[in-house]
């Protein structure tokens, strides 16, 4: 057996040009959950991923000696280019709150959040203003709303953004709830008003037609997904959150 490619410690002879991808499928396995705790350690202690290459060296030290406590035979170079190459997939997941496994913790302290709004409009008379949704992948009937821009108060947003989409400025819209998923590693939350002060007339924009409906008449549009639990939480005092989450691919809900 040629010398030139190995070299011997303590008594084994090992490959000095032996690649990452070489290595059995449970090495790879054992390697990759010590970079992710290596990293996720990092980030929690600093409050940020490693960003700087002298960095990456302390977070790939350390998985380097847990490699060689478990004689798991590899050059140090291969390691260090392995991490540089999945790093920032691993620093994906961490910001997100998953595990190893991609696996989301809701309760992760620096997670992703979106927040958004949705508003009845009542006219007092029975009638509740609809806007038949035909932008974006949500569609059907809703009422309006949408995103809470940066600098922006959550009331500032749901009044901007009625008037944006029917044309009518509310006053005080009363918070009835919130409505919150998971979707991409970002925790969407829909905070709820309800408002039965208003001035203007209403006028349709580019995200649909919006219309006068006996509220009665709106329950059995063609809703769009998860509109049955905002008016839940719109009228009934006991429910104030919707959760949802993906099961199977079947999204479910619970009302607390």
């Amino acid at each position: 057996m040629s010398r030139k490619n190995h070299k011997v410690v303590d008594g084994r002879l090992l490959q000095t040009d032996k690649k990452y991808s070489h290595l059995k499928l449970k090495q790879k396995e054992k390697i990759y959950a010590w970079m992710f705790e290596e990293t996720k350690h990092y980030h929690d202690k600093n409050g940020r991923c490693p960003d700087k290459k002298e960095e990456d060296a302390v977070i790939v030290n350390a998985v380097y000696d847990r490699i060689e406590k478990a004689e798991i035979w590899i050059p140090y170079g291969e390691v260090l280019k392995h991490y540089r190459s999945i790093k920032v997939k691993l620093c994906r997941r961490i910001r997100s709150g998953a595990d190893a496994g991609g696996k989301i913790h809701n309760q992760h302290p620096n997670q992703r959040v979106k927040f958004m709004n949705m508003c009845m409009i009542s006219d007092g008379q029975g009638r509740v203003a609809a806007l038949d949704k035909v932008n974006g992948n949500y569609q059907g009937t809703t009422f309006p709303g949408g995103h809470v821009e940066r600098d922006e108060t959550f009331t500032e947003s749901v009044i901007r953004e009625v008037s944006e989409e029917t044309g009518l400025v509310i006053e005080n819209p009363k918070l009835c709830g919130i409505y919150h998923w998971f979707m991409d590693s970002v925790h969407q939350i829909v905070y709820i008003y309800l408002a039965e002060k208003y001035t203007g007339q209403l006028q349709s924009s580019a995200e649909g037609q919006v219309y006068w409906i006996p509220e009665a008449d709106f329950l059995k549009k063609e809703l769009a997904p998860g509109m049955d639990a905002v008016v839940e939480l719109i009228h009934e005092d006991r429910f104030s959150e919707c959760y949802l989450w993906n099961e199977e691919g079947c999204w479910k809900k619970r009302l607390l």
